[in-house]
């Protein structure tokens, strides 16, 4: 590997904040900044206190938040360098369907195929990402992975890098295919001309959903929209209440765009008004899941119990999916965050 590779492997993480197609983006964080003081302002009725409202040092000094910028980093860098070369994009499976049905005629795509082209490409990732989740938290085995995200006590905008590179590729590969087959489809249904409205090498609904303050769904900064609206779209407090531990909120709110799929799914929890929330597994093992070597192999070793007593343990094993409880650790529980 030379100079310039290594080079550019280790300042990957950094120039994820300069890129509009990442959801880290300054642009993106902006945003969330802008609405995160719009909601201080109307609570309080002035700009006091603001800083450290917004920037506590109990949270961006927790070990769970030190664990999140040692992930971040190691994610964005060398995992991200091993499994880029690995995971089949949606151009592939794009090109899979083509072959097979045949390419069809190209004609001059119109505006309403456009715009439904960019709904429907957009609407078939998140349904993949939402089964996807779905299964982590559902399947006991997948969910030792799932719990390293969970695991979080504390939560800032880099937490959303606090993910297993398991559950990285499998998320990949089911997006990569539920984007590649229905922009197949959409061209054997429209004809190839049917094109998808792009911004920042991203669909647009994606890129709107980003700005629309995507970031504060890992963070303390509460915006709920109405329950109406839950039912569409999801919102940070959906998402902060997702983490939460308290039993009455696990398994619920696993989209990632809309909540079309949880209502549906019967997974939808829209809060009516402001909840206090902890954050964490809730089942006895948190603050044992701050370290690197924790947050990377204690979800293989936990599989593989899982595996040992009994295949049937380790994928449909409904006591073990339903109250996240796995294999037991001998690690001390460590003590509960307060709710931020």
């Amino acid at each position: 590997m030379s100079y310039d590779a290594i080079k550019e492997t280790l300042l990957h993480p950094f120039t994820l904040f300069f890129d509009p197609s990442q959801r880290l983006s300054i642009l993106y964080l902006f945003t969330a900044l802008i609405v995160a003081l719009a909601v201080y302002r109307v609570r309080t009725g002035s700009f006091k206190g603001l800083v450290a409202w917004l920037l506590p040092k109990e949270v961006l000094l927790h070990p769970s938040s030190k664990a999140d910028y040692v992930m971040f980093f190691i994610n964005k860098s060398v995992v991200a360098a091993i499994y880029a070369s690995i995971i089949i994009q949606s151009q592939f499976w794009f090109d899979l369907v083509t072959n097979w049905l045949g390419k069809p005629e190209t004609v001059e795509a119109s505006l309403g195929v456009t715009i439904l082209t960019t709904i429907l490409v957009a609407m078939a990732l998140d349904a993949a990402l939402w089964f996807g989740h779905y299964l982590f938290h559902k399947v006991p085995f997948l969910w030792e992975f799932h719990k390293v995200h969970h695991s979080a006590e504390v939560m800032t905008p880099l937490t959303a890098a606090r993910m297993h590179p398991f559950e990285e590729v499998i998320e990949s590969i089911m997006g990569g295919i539920a984007v590649g087959v229905t922009a197949a489809l959409i061209d054997q249904a429209f004809g190839q001309g049917a094109v998808m409205l792009n911004i920042f090498g991203i669909n647009v609904v994606l890129a709107l959903f980003f700005v629309a303050a995507f970031n504060l769904r890992h963070s303390h900064v509460w915006v709920r929209y109405p329950v109406w609206l839950q039912h569409i779209f999801v919102c940070p407090a959906q998402h902060q209440i997702h983490h939460s531990k308290a039993r009455q909120h696990w398994d619920k709110n696993m989209g990632f765009i809309f909540g079309l799929w949880d209502w549906a799914a019967g997974t939808l929890y829209a809060p009516r008004g402001y909840e206090k929330l902890e954050y964490g597994l809730g089942n006895g093992e948190d603050g044992t899941w701050n370290s690197a070597t924790t947050l990377y192999f204690r979800p293989f070793l936990n599989a593989y119990r899982l595996f040992a007593s009994g295949w049937r343990n380790a994928f449909f094993n409904p006591e073990k999916s339903a109250t996240h409880e796995g294999p037991k650790q001998e690690d001390p529980q460590g003590e509960q965050n307060p709710a931020v």
